[in-house]
């Protein structure tokens, strides 16, 4: 939107009147929805449409509602836009457009005015027609807006979600105006050929492309797709998930020794067998059994089978070939070389579009005008880096990213904040490729403050929420839009295309199979425990987003199960330790066979380690969140991580299997003696407040073998690391050995074969469970035991490794006992120096 008056912006929380029930925001900010509805805000001085108001209101004032909610209180609230002559007319020429009949002419027409039909003359429309495509400036291009369509036609209709007051996905917006009435022609008698369009509908039908083509490069995707009939709308919309597809597969090939560019942005072959019919209106595909009798054809392949249930995994290297990336021998460069210096993938993909390579379709039989689209491009490439950019992060390649940033002269792209790169790379978690190597990157080649400034994305989401959102939507069979509101309008997660344990991805045959049988979700027999791979993947990003000095506040209530209390209207938001409790219920209340929560133990160690504050309460319905509510009084209470934790019913827990109530058991002790641990500190902080910074520096050239309550980094970094330079909490002695545990288990351990156990003979929950209640004096799991593990510090990081934050597997372990090194699953990338990254933030 352009030139939006400052006083329609709010000036400060207050006025977005958050801590108001929904339902009454309403009414606090009718005369900012008004005025900007009626005003002329969008693009080029035009009219403002209803879907810029609800991107608008979203973003500023973190107000989420939906068109059709919007209409209905503009309707109550007597709004209404006049029609000016040239917007009755374009009404008629969208009306035309959606006729595909034979016969269907100008002539046939008549406009209702007061009561009565008024004669359309033809003449004057079909003047106003030519005017409009002389007059027709060319549109800038929304950043990223190219590759929006990342499912086909089939599955972006299951992912819409329906309301039983819509006839269909698209609802009454596809129809004719009320006070438009356009005779339909008589139907063609039996050995009768159909004549060709009229030159007059000839210009109707070009000038309803130039608007569906405008309306694309505006970003208004709801307004283009409703404005269509299902032919044309499935056209445009399988056209440009083609042209996503060629793209994310080029982002993922980049780098590799494959100088035709173009022969890989052709078209994407379909699977051999895809049927020719598909049902658009599938049925739920969380029965599998199911899904012979929702089809509406018979040759098909089974998609009930997972993929494998075996990950492929990441192995970090020592820093000595920090670039090596390779997925059939460690440390080897073999296979990637530098992109072409008289190329760039942002002009690979520029050349894609205009080629029109990546899909069969002849561009004339496209129902929007693509040379519009290409003029928009060639006026500012900029949008297009934004595009480039988004399929990078998406396809997990950190060095396409790098190579970009350095040929633009180490600029970022103009409207990369629409994207939300570090939202983006969370929903698209690849731990069997790329690990927190993308993280890595963002965090190197963007402002050191832009995770800070960027925390929270147009969902009301943090970085972290959207971490917790890829663990649930892999590892549980939990609804969308029972985590966030934010998804109600999908039936979907983002990014549920990509497996973070590297089984399947956008491009994989077996899910595009699945999307063109008419799915948007991937099935639960797909989906396995939060595996080890999962596990670090989402470890080794939550440090590299919240490990530096200028860190997002780690502690900033969450935007997932927002629940409102219908007594009071009180908004009832999660911390973020809050949330991590609900997240671990669920996968132990909806998860998979062979979950231990281990993983959620692990997330918890990681939070701790970082900042995460177990004393945070917040008010909570646990009736809400559990489902189990009654109406008529609040129930709600402020309440602590762990005091959440013991509200969950014991006959709830018991129907667990084993694991999971030991893994359970294990996640709330660790949280309880954190919270002790917390409120221990505080109670101790008035008589240690003289305590100096030189006191400690005097006191740390002391052996900290004769302290073992003294942290080693007090020698190694004067205190900068749990002070001034990274500020990372120092756990106590019990908390790091578990967190030094963990990250061995993880650097050490997968699961090879079918059958096999989840976790490491080496790590044991039963004897952590044992440890942490008492039973016995010491943590008896063979890491310790046997002395498997490399020295660490009090609080759990390996102080001697190269990079402490994110050390490998040889820099952890006492010997050799990693059951990892299998080219064929494993791709080596160099550890993260994310250290280094830090120090130049903290200089800075």
């Amino acid at each position: 939107m352009d030139h939006v008056p400052a006083h329609l912006s709010p000036q400060s929380d207050e006025d977005k009147f958050l801590d108001v029930p929904y339902a009454q925001r309403w009414d606090h900010l009718m005369s900012v929805i008004v005025e900007l509805y009626m005003g002329n805000y969008g693009r080029g001085g035009k009219a403002t449409t209803l879907s810029q108001v609800v991107d608008f209101m979203k973003k500023q004032y973190s107000f989420h509602a939906t068109p059709k909610q919007y209409r209905t209180h503009l309707d109550a609230w007597g709004v209404k836009k006049k029609k000016l002559p040239g917007d009755v007319k374009d009404d008629i020429t969208h009306a035309l457009a959606r006729r595909k009949r034979p016969g269907t002419s100008t002539s046939h027409i008549t406009i209702t005015k007061g009561g009565r039909d008024d004669e359309h003359h033809p003449s004057k429309y079909i003047r106003h027609l030519r005017e409009q495509g002389r007059r027709r400036p060319i549109e800038s291009i929304m950043p990223g807006v190219l590759t929006s369509f990342n499912l086909p036609y089939e599955a972006f209709i299951a992912s819409i979600y329906k309301t039983s007051d819509k006839p269909s996905p698209f609802g009454p917006l596809a129809t004719t105006p009320d006070n438009v009435n356009i005779e339909s022609p008589e139907s063609l008698t039996p050995g009768r050929e159909a004549a060709g369009p009229s030159p007059n509908m000839e210009l109707v039908y070009q000038r309803a492309r130039e608007a569906r083509a405008t309306l694309f490069v505006q970003g208004r995707l709801e307004d283009l797709a409703v404005g269509m009939c299902t032919e044309d709308r499935k056209l445009v919309l399988n056209y440009f998930h083609d042209f996503f597809m060629s793209g994310f597969i080029m982002a993922k090939e980049w780098g590799k020794k494959s100088p035709d560019r173009l022969a890989i942005a052709g078209p994407v072959p379909s699977p051999e067998g895809w049927p020719r019919r598909i049902s658009t209106t599938p049925s739920d595909i969380s029965n599998p059994p199911s899904i012979q009798s929702s089809l509406e054809f018979h040759h098909f392949k089974d998609l009930s089978r997972p993929p494998t249930q075996l990950c492929n995994w990441c192995i970090h290297v020592p820093s000595a070939r920090g670039d090596a990336r390779c997925t059939s021998m460690p440390l080897s460069d073999e296979g990637w070389g530098n992109p072409s210096p008289t190329s760039s993938f942002p002009n690979e993909l520029h050349r894609s579009m205009e080629s029109g390579s990546f899909s069969d379709l002849p561009v004339p039989n496209l129902p929007l005008e693509r040379d519009i689209i290409l003029r928009a491009i060639e006026s500012d490439p900029r949008a297009l880096k934004v595009d480039a950019w988004k399929l990078a992060i998406m396809a997990g390649n950190h060095i396409l990213l790098k190579d970009m940033f350095e040929q633009d002269s180490d600029e970022v792209p103009e409207g990369l904040d629409e994207i939300y790169p570090f939202h983006l790379a969370a929903s698209f978690l690849d731990g069997a490729h790329a690990c927190c190597k993308v993280f890595e990157m963002l965090s190197r080649i963007l402002d050191p403050t832009y995770a800070f400034s960027h925390n929270i994305d147009g969902h009301g989401h943090t970085i972290l929420d959207t971490l917790i959102v890829s663990i649930l939507r892999s590892h549980t069979r939990i609804s969308p839009d029972f985590v966030s509101h934010a998804f109600r309008s999908s039936s979907r997660f983002p990014g549920e295309e990509m497996d973070i344990c590297g089984r399947w991805g956008p491009d994989t045959p077996r899910v595009r199979e699945l999307f063109h049988q008419g799915f948007a979700r991937i099935p639960n027999t797909w989906k396995h425990p939060f595996c080890h791979t999962a596990v670090q993947a989402v470890c080794h990003s939550i440090i590299s987003i919240y490990g530096p000095s200028c860190a997002p506040d780690i502690n900033r209530l969450s935007g997932l199960f927002i629940r409102r209390c219908t007594e009071c209207g009180l908004e009832l938001k999660l911390g973020p330790l809050h949330t991590l409790v609900v997240a671990a219920f669920h996968l132990a209340q909806l998860g998979m066979p062979g979950e231990t929560l281990f993983g959620a133990v692990a997330v918890l160690v990681c939070l701790l380690s970082l900042g995460g504050n177990a004393t945070l309460r917040v008010n909570i319905s646990v009736d809400d969140i559990l489902g189990t509510s009654v109406g008529g009084r609040c129930s709600h209470a402020s309440t602590s991580p762990s005091e959440l934790i013991q509200k969950v019913p014991e006959h709830v827990i018991g129907a667990w299997t084993d694991a999971c109530r030991v893994g359970w058991n294990c996640f709330a002790e660790i949280l309880s003696q954190a919270e002790e641990h917390e409120h221990s500190k505080h109670n101790e902080s008035d008589s240690q407040s003289d305590h100096s910074d030189s006191d400690w520096r005097s006191e740390s050239v002391e052996d900290p073998g004769e302290t073992p309550e003294r942290c080693e980094f007090m020698n190694r970094y004067y205190g900068k690391v749990h002070g001034g330079w990274l500020k990372l909490e120092c756990q106590t002695a019990d908390m790091g050995l578990v967190w030094a545990t963990i990250q061995t288990e993880l650097l050490t351990y997968r699961r090879v074969k079918e059958g096999e156990s989840w976790i490491s003979e080496n790590f044991s929950l039963e004897a952590l469970e044992d440890w942490l209640f008492g039973h016995t004096a010491e943590f008896r799991t063979p890491l310790v035991q046997d002395q498997m593990m490399e020295p660490h510090t009090k609080c759990g990081w390996f102080k001697d490794a190269e990079t402490f934050v994110c050390p490998c597997a040889q820099e952890v372990s006492a010997n050799y006992f990693m059951n990892m090194d299998i080219y064929a699953r494993s791709t080596y990338i160099g550890i993260s120096l994310l250290e280094e990254i830090w120090e130049d933030i903290d200089m800075l």
